[in-house]
């Protein structure tokens, strides 16, 4: 059977499958088939190939067909002027192990970041990946050669959560590097402090283009717990006995709030933001990330 004929939707089934080639490959072939052909990326991932006309632009890059459906001038862009270095942050701390019906935010985190890298690669754009953990941040230098797509989905297969995030130390000299770069951040967003937030804004400062998948349990958004219940912080081990019938109403205020405040602070530092339920199909996923590149750009 073919890998466009898979098309998996729900999560949970892609977890059973135990080869992240596939399911990228299953996810990206869905996704691309799936799409409206002006809705397509093109090289460097842009939601569109074409930009508008400037001034001094070479006339013979005008597009005279789109010019005659649209009555405005673009210019075609080459992949050179478009391709990027596309970096995949994996967030490989304790709390990605949380794990809800069947799928655990670290294995969404792997199944969309293997997709991005497959799309990326098959783009024309050079592609790495870091892990972020302590005290060593798992690393496959940005490349475009053929074979380098497999190094990636063979890390990202082999990874597992359970270290801390590692300090901006560790971080600067593999990231503070020039050219044109999209760095993609998959993580929950589970903090001892504010280490995340806090590399996200010195990211940004480089002028990278910044987007962060922020994943979420359905549990975590909806709170539809019955029963005392006893929940433990990933991160530190911390236990705490709750009654969820009293604290529903509370808990469900603060989320709101966290995740509003979350939002508004990344996305006035132009950083893409984008609330993931893990159990969201990975095409919906990758569509919503399409959209939150126009909005940053």
């Amino acid at each position: 059977m073919s890998y466009a004929s898979y098309r998996f939707i729900d999560p949970k089934t892609l977890a059973a499958l135990r080869d992240l080639e596939l399911v990228a490959t299953s996810v990206v072939d869905g996704f691309m088939f799936g799409a409206h052909p002006s809705r397509l990326p093109g090289a460097g991932l842009e939601f569109s190939q074409y930009r508008s006309y400037q001034h001094g632009d070479d006339l013979r890059r005008i597009d005279w067909k789109l010019f005659g459906r649209s009555d405005r001038y673009f210019v075609r862009e080459s992949q050179i002027e478009t391709s990027v270095t596309v970096r995949l942050l994996l967030d490989a701390t304790g709390s990605m192990a949380h794990e809800e019906e069947g799928i655990s935010k670290f294995d969404y985190a792997r199944f969309l970041l293997a997709s991005l890298a497959v799309l990326a690669h098959r783009q024309g754009d050079a592609v790495g990946l870091y892990a972020m953990r302590h005290p060593a941040v798992g690393l496959v230098p940005p490349a475009r050669h053929h074979h380098h797509i497999h190094r990636i989905l063979r890390e990202l297969e082999v990874l597992v959560p359970g270290e801390p995030w590692p300090d901006w130390s560790r971080l600067q000299g593999l990231l503070a590097t020039g050219g044109r770069n999209l760095t993609i951040l998959v993580t929950d967003l589970h903090e001892r402090s504010t280490e995340i937030r806090s590399a996200l804004q010195r990211i940004a400062a480089l002028r990278d283009e910044v987007i962060v998948f922020h994943l979420i349990g359905r549990a975590e958004l909806e709170f539809n717990y019955a029963e005392p219940t006893t929940f433990e912080e990933l991160e530190t081990g911390r236990r705490v006995e709750v009654d969820p019938a009293t604290l529903k109403a509370t808990y469900l205020a603060a989320a709101a709030r966290d995740l509003k405040a979350i939002r508004n602070e990344l996305e006035e530092r132009r950083i893409g933001y984008l609330a993931l339920p893990i159990d969201q199909p990975l095409d919906a996923a990758l569509r919503s990330f399409l959209q939150a590149r126009q909005r940053v750009m």
